[in-house]
């Protein structure tokens, strides 16, 4: 009858809507997550940026370092403040983050003045500064072994190995003095500077490991003068020698 099936059809309707709501309003335990936002890049990229430390310590970043650590001190002294406190190693640095070639008679500590830790300083001293073979393979071996980026060359100008001896003696410090100075007056320059720019040529002249790692930008070598008493440096290198990009030669 009419009435009959329409009263069918209004439960059936009924029960529909009310089956349909308890779907809508039913909790799902598990909610799949939204999905992440990419991390933005630059355009072009092909992966989103990252951030990580240094693998290696590029030699001009060593040099800025040592450079600014050694400021500090000398800025210390000058004010007759106490020393300041070593910064932390410099991401991507070996064993040490630089070598020292220094006059055994400079009666310094290297590392301090220089505002680094004593274990961060690989300090070689002998008479003059000069440089030797057996300098050259310790100086090889650092940058193999311990991926050395830097080596400073410290002249200083009281320096007792390059005084004349009394009554004449000559011995072979002052044999090898004697051509050193013969070499300053020709250069034009104080014995101290041209002693460091010199020991810097000898070294990187003298070994193929040496020249091979400055010229593949792994390494420099930098010529400098120690005021003992102020504790500060004086660099001898060209502006180019510390640059992010090592010069073309």
């Amino acid at each position: 009858m009419p009435l009959e099936r329409g009263r069918r059809a209004l439960v059936a309707f009924a029960v529909g809507f009310c089956c349909t709501a308890a779907g809508l309003t039913q909790h799902d335990p598990h909610p799949t997550p939204p999905a992440k936002t990419p991390v933005e890049q630059k355009r072009g990229a092909p992966t989103a940026p990252t951030h990580a430390p240094l693998s290696v310590l590029h030699p001009s970043l060593a040099f800025r370092h040592v450079q600014a650590a050694n400021t500090a001190v000398a800025d210390a002294l000058a004010a007759g403040k106490p020393l300041p406190k070593p910064e932390p190693r410099p991401s991507g640095a070996g064993k040490y983050v630089c070598a020292v070639l220094v006059c055994a008679d400079s009666d310094v500590e290297v590392a301090p003045l220089l505002g680094l830790q004593r274990d961060d300083v690989l300090v070689i001293a002998v008479p003059g500064p000069l440089a030797n073979a057996e300098t050259a393979a310790l100086l090889e071996r650092a940058v193999a072994d311990e991926r050395l980026a830097l080596v400073l060359v410290l002249g200083h100008p009281q320096c007792k190995a390059a005084a004349p001896r009394p009554n004449g003696a000559d011995d072979a410090l002052t044999r090898r003095f004697a051509a050193l100075r013969q070499h300053a007056e020709r250069q034009q320059l104080p014995l101290p500077k041209a002693l460091a720019t010199l020991q810097t040529e000898l070294l990187l002249a003298t070994s193929d490991a040496l020249r091979t790692a400055t010229q593949g930008d792994t390494l420099r070598v930098l010529p400098a003068e120690l005021d003992a008493k102020s504790g500060r440096i004086t660099w001898h290198h060209q502006r180019a020698d510390v640059m992010p990009l090592a010069p073309v030669k």
